[in-house]
């Protein structure tokens, strides 16, 4: 079989015609929705990839470094099944700012492609995120190893930095004036999942 499992497809099908077992749109926006029901503006969102970034975050609990207590990380298989809609989910439900982490650059994809599929797709949303009021450094994307727990508590601290000179009534601010734009955009399609389509 040529699938290796890592959801890249279903993250760049522009139809949502494919999905993922035990990472299915559905599920990675309920956890989205659960990591940001309270508070959402000073919370990070972390989509970390199960290889290399979320056993780094593992490394760093682990390993007991100190990083600021307001990130909330979603595991997936891969940095490649990050759909672009997952971010403005994030966004739509107020995040203060969301992390995409990944293996490095070039070669060390246990999927081989992933996170190069993923840097373009977000890179294209960074672009993006202006144009609908969102400052584009509330998306950050970082390429975290397994064995980088210190680099993942620094990325965190420099975030959580980040987040207090916006400040909380700059983001609010983003996020209402963005939140027209998103209804349109990822609105329908969580409502949908939420029905059960």
């Amino acid at each position: 079989a040529m699938c290796h499992g890592c959801g890249t497809c279903a993250a760049e099908c522009p139809a949502d015609a494919i999905t993922q077992m035990h990472f299915t749109d559905a599920q990675i926006f309920a956890q989205i929705r659960a990591a940001l029901e309270e508070d959402p503006e000073d919370k990070i969102l972390a989509f970390c990839c199960n290889w290399c970034s979320y056993a780094g975050a593992d490394l760093a609990g682990t390993s007991r470094y100190e990083y600021p207590t307001n990130v909330r990380i979603i595991r997936v298989m891969c940095s490649g099944r990050v759909d672009r809609d997952f971010v403005l989910e994030a966004f739509r439900r107020g995040a203060g700012m969301v992390l995409v982490a990944a293996c490095h650059l070039p070669y060390d994809c246990h999927y081989i492609s992933g996170n190069w599929h993923m840097t373009e797709r977000m890179k294209a949303l960074k672009k993006m995120l202006p144009k609908i009021g969102i400052s584009p450094e509330r998306l950050r994307v970082e390429y975290i190893s397994a064995a980088e727990g210190a680099k993942f508590a620094q990325v965190i601290k420099e975030m959580a930095e980040t987040l207090e000179r916006l400040g909380r009534e700059r983001i609010k601010a983003e996020n209402e004036k963005a939140r027209p734009y998103l209804e349109r955009m990822v609105g329908k399609k969580v409502a949908k999942l939420d029905l059960g389509w």
